[in-house]
């Protein structure tokens, strides 16, 4: 690849990156769900939602690594954009979840597809090593870009609330044209057939999993990750709702919280180089932690800190875990494993989603915030355990 169409791909990610994340519903959307349909049926939505991403998940990983990153970038926003135009007018509880799952199969083609061509865009060219470089970079570029949508959306909210959807359906239709400049990488590309899907798909998932160090890892940032996630999807907004905070403030917060994780991520290299990726790793587990455990005992502005602090911090998670799971994928199988990682990560709350509503309904949010901080640190304390109890059996063995 040309030095030139390296750099194409590059600014070309460094503006999804951000107008992929210029989400502007992302602090209306339950304000906006609950005109029209109530909180049970939208934990319904939310659930069907996230099993169809589920079963879109490796299949649509498997299509990008086969026909293309590409193709498979285009086709998610021009599908994302419909979806988008179709939920601001959306009325009832069936024409929600029908675009709700429409919405499912973008994300899922977009999911890994770009970080998968930029990096193999720069390893094409022996250029790999700038991958931390460029993967912070892309990072800080989604936090403004998230900053920017949540406090636009809250005031768009308020003047109309049909509008911050319609404004997204135009942006990421215009971000579709603009996928067009994208170039395909040719390092490790092949042409498959359909019935190659199930190989593609098989060889992801034992990327993932190939041996005992990277599974452990694994695990670990699957169960941070749907902490985060949980929180992402239902959690953080429905705290905000319930201690009262109106839609043009929550807009505010979330994106004083994005603004922090901005900065975060533009200076993640030089806080990894000083602390350590393990150590920038556990600061970001105790505070998601911190958020979920004491929420429940705290009055509104010590719970919007918390809301506050956990959005601040996912983006040091983010940087590491992207960072690492590179270095563990060969290129050919990169947007595969990525997709199954995502696809893990987002089972639990997929599974968990309708009961998540209804625990939420008929208790607090705050209640089940302290059930899931109890729940990770068992489940971190469990793994290690477990691999700790392996890894003796083995040496034993020998």
């Amino acid at each position: 690849m040309k030095s030139y169409q390296v750099e194409t791909n590059l600014r070309t990610a460094y503006f999804f990156s951000f107008v992929s994340q210029m989400f502007f519903p992302i602090a209306i959307w339950l304000f906006f769900y609950t005109k029209f349909i109530t909180f049970k049926e939208i934990a319904l939505v939310s659930s069907l939602g996230y099993v169809a991403s589920i079963l879109f998940e490796i299949p649509t990983g498997a299509f990008a690594d086969i026909v293309g990153r590409r193709k498979a970038i285009v086709l998610s926003y021009f599908i994302f954009s419909i979806t988008m135009l179709g939920i601001a007018f959306a009325t009832t509880f069936p024409i929600f979840l029908i675009l709700v799952i429409a919405g499912a199969l973008g994300d899922a083609l977009y999911s890994g597809s770009l970080e998968a061509l930029v990096y193999d865009s720069l390893k094409e060219n022996g250029e790999e090593n700038k991958f931390d470089f460029v993967t912070s970079r892309m990072e800080t570029l989604t936090w403004l870009g998230l900053f920017i949508g949540s406090a636009l959306g809250g005031f768009m909210y308020q003047y109309w609330f049909r509008l911050p959807y319609i404004v997204q359906a135009i942006v990421t239709l215009i971000a579709g044209v603009y996928a067009l400049k994208l170039v395909e990488p040719i390092i490790d590309t092949k042409k498959y057939k359909l019935s190659d899907f199930i190989i593609q798909n098989t060889q992801g998932i034992k990327e993932l999993f190939k041996n005992a160090h990277i599974a452990q890892f694994a695990i670990i940032f699957i169960i941070i990750g749907s902490g985060y996630h949980i929180a992402a999807s239902i959690l953080g907004i429905s705290q905000a709702r319930e201690y009262g905070i109106e839609p043009r403030t929550v807009g505010i917060l979330f994106a004083g919280g994005y603004v922090i994780a901005a900065l975060s991520s533009h200076f993640y290299q030089r806080l990894r180089r000083k602390l350590g990726g393990k150590v920038l790793l556990i600061i970001a587990t105790c505070m998601l932690i911190a958020s979920f455990l004491f929420a429940k005992f705290v009055g509104a502005l010590l719970g919007a800190l918390f809301i506050f602090m956990r959005i601040a911090s996912s983006t040091t998670f983010r940087n590491t875990r992207s960072i690492l799971f590179n270095k563990f994928f060969t290129s050919e199988n990169r947007a595969t494993a990525l997709s199954t990682l995502t696809l893990l990560t987002n089972l639990p709350y997929a599974i968990l989603a309708y009961f998540i509503g209804d625990y939420i309904d008929k208790t607090s949010p705050n209640s089940l915030a302290l059930i899931l901080g109890l729940g990770i640190i068992v489940l971190l304390i469990g793994q290690q355990g477990i691999f700790s109890i392996r890894k003796k059996l083995h040496h034993s063995a020998m």
